[in-house]
């Protein structure tokens, strides 16, 4: 019962996440037939960060409840954003003892490994964000002293990410069976989820002023399990920011963006 209430209680802040408008967009976006199913990294499996113990002091969280809480982050994140154009999802949210059991078979029906993103198979460069990262930093107005460029969150594609960690499904007849359940158009697979300091390039050091990257690997798939995109994206931001919700509300809604745009427009 005393885990029940936690997660109520950690969960709170990220539902009001998702209804920021930090994560809305300036013009309203049709909403289209399109039905995506999305499903979230394993919280311990594929997630690392070298900063969790920081957070958790800030955030008055416990470490275990650190990835818990970005994980349900991301998923709200998705949800938000996907809205806009599509009809989301997400498996981790669904609460009935049907999608319990399809989330809980998820992670042993299915395998991961370092692929290349298929940006380079198609050799395709795909260059990104000045004009959604302008629309979302004139939504999101800061009452505090702006940040100067090198410290802002922004998104990039490295042309350098010549790997991912990408998906594979291990057992077609359990994507058959999710298929026919929730008869998606698109399956979205967040796969690994990494969040890390970067110690060389030191802002100030008596103060712990830092640059962070928040790396996202994911997937889209077609219901039959044909893969559309698998890439890597990297968030960058200031590490003074330890505020669990601060981090998630400036920056994933731009991850998130990022991934809905690699879904096909209906």
């Amino acid at each position: 019962m005393k885990y029940v209430l936690f997660l109520m209680i950690s969960v709170l802040p990220m539902l009001q996440f998702a209804q920021s408008t930090v994560l809305q967009s300036a013009e309203e976006e049709t909403v289209a037939d399109s039905r995506v199913l999305v499903i979230p990294f394993h919280p311990t499996r594929y997630y690392f960060s070298d900063c969790d113990k920081s957070i958790a002091a800030e955030s008055r969280l416990k470490m275990p409840h650190v990835r818990r809480s970005f994980m349900y982050g991301f998923d709200y994140a998705t949800e938000s954003r996907f809205e806009k154009r599509y009809e989301p999802m997400n498996l981790l949210q669904m609460k009935d003892s049907v999608d319990v059991d399809y989330f809980q078979a998820f992670y042993d029906n299915v395998t991961y490994a370092y692929e290349t993103p298929t940006r380079l198979k198609s050799k395709v460069e795909k260059k990104f964000f000045q004009k959604v990262r302008g629309k979302f930093e004139q939504i999101g107005q800061k009452e505090e002293t702006p940040v100067t460029n090198d410290n802002e969150s922004y998104i990039n594609i490295s042309s350098h990410e010549e790997k991912y960690m990408a998906l594979n499904w291990k057992d077609n007849a359990y994507l058959s069976d999710l298929v026919t359940t929730y008869d998606p158009n698109y399956i979205v697979t967040i796969n690994q989820f990494e969040i890390k300091t970067d110690y060389n390039k030191c802002i100030d050091r008596e103060l712990g002023n830092y640059t962070r990257r928040i790396r996202v690997h994911y997937n889209v798939f077609t219901p039959e399990g044909r893969l559309l995109t698998g890439d890597v994206l990297t968030a960058r931001y200031n590490s003074t920011t330890d505020d669990i919700n601060k981090i998630i509300q400036d920056n994933f809604g731009m991850l998130a963006e990022y991934i809905m745009k690699a879904l096909p427009k209906s």
